[in-house]
């Protein structure tokens, strides 16, 4: 059975998600993955996150995805010994240094390449599944005779975002926020790069703002660069039948909204399964869905473009 996996931006999303049907549920550690601190979870929430899966009989990973400096390593070898310790199913990396720590320290314990390796063919997916990746991440723009090549040649678990954003470069390696505003903070010894979600910091959707082009004339203004919603939905009945993972993307958004979007999803992927689709009646679901997420973030895009004009004041 494919594994439907939803996002834990909280305690209360971690355990909102499995009551709607999670399989599995995501968790950022904090200070070491790509979203804003206040969407990962410490410790001592991991623990309970771990505990809340069990008792329903499902699992959580721990995404520890942002890049390290040198010095890093040992914070990240502990953390790595709190994350096996505390029962977490798997770990999301997208350094193959950290994979290697992993491999060679917790074999039992399963790596998934994120969508920050950014991989987009077969060969890459060998490339990390030889260096301890079970699944891989793959990206957006990949089509569906793509996704069917890379799980036969590379023969390695495939997870599919259904519900996420593109943007104009590849999921992961966009370093726009950065020119736009940075700033070095510490989590418990750990750096943390406001402005860079490389780093372990916020994005600041620089892409979002007005841009113009200007050379010899004004060839164009008050233009965005593409950061637009992904949704899946047609494709899903096909995917079901070869891809490992289903994940939905949203630490950031509200519980309530998550929840929606994970029972939305639960139900079409059982109803798929059971081959009792009328894709039309589940398309206008899926569109009342999708205004209610685009005004959360088109809220929260507005929010973090006044933190960012903050920072450069600052």
């Amino acid at each position: 059975m494919v594994e439907l996996l939803a996002p834990g931006g909280s305690l209360e999303m971690v355990k909102a998600v499995f009551d709607a049907g999670a399989d599995s549920v995501y968790v950022g550690v904090k200070g070491w993955s790509r979203r804003a601190s206040r969407y990962e979870l410490d410790d001592e929430q991991i623990i309970k996150a771990v505990k809340i899966a069990e008792n329903d009989g499902k699992s959580v990973r721990a995404a520890i995805n942002a890049m390290p400096k040198t010095h890093e390593i040992k914070m990240f070898k502990e953390k790595l010994d709190f994350l096996y310790s505390a029962g977490v199913d798997a770990v999301i990396l997208n350094d193959v240094g950290l994979m290697k720590i992993v491999k060679d320290s917790y074999p039992d314990l399963k790596i998934v390449a994120s969508i920050g390796c950014n991989i987009l063919n077969y060969e890459e997916a060998k490339f990390y599944r030889d260096a301890g990746a079970r699944m891989i991440v793959a990206d957006c723009k990949l089509s569906m005779d793509e996704l069917r090549e890379i799980k036969e040649k590379a023969r390695v678990g495939i997870e599919v975002l259904i519900h996420a954003n593109t943007d104009f470069t590849y999921l992961g390696k966009c370093w726009m926020s950065s020119y736009k505003a940075l700033r070095v903070e510490s989590i418990n010894g750990k750096s943390y790069y406001v402005g860079s979600p490389n780093r372990g910091g916020v994005c600041f959707r620089p892409c979002l703002m007005k841009w113009s082009l200007i050379g010899n004339k004004t060839y164009a203004e008050g233009f965005n660069l593409p950061n637009t919603m992904f949704l899946l939905l047609d494709e899903i009945p096909e995917l079901v039948n070869f891809v490992d993972c289903l994940k939905i993307q949203g630490r950031e958004y509200s519980t309530g909204l998550i929840k929606k979007i994970v029972e939305f999803y639960r139900n079409f992927m059982d109803a798929c399964i059971a081959n009792e689709v009328n894709l039309d009646d589940w398309r206008a679901k899926l569109h009342e869905l999708a205004k209610q997420r685009d005004a959360e973030r088109i809220r929260k895009t507005i929010e973090l473009m006044k933190v960012a004009d903050n920072e450069i004041r600052i």
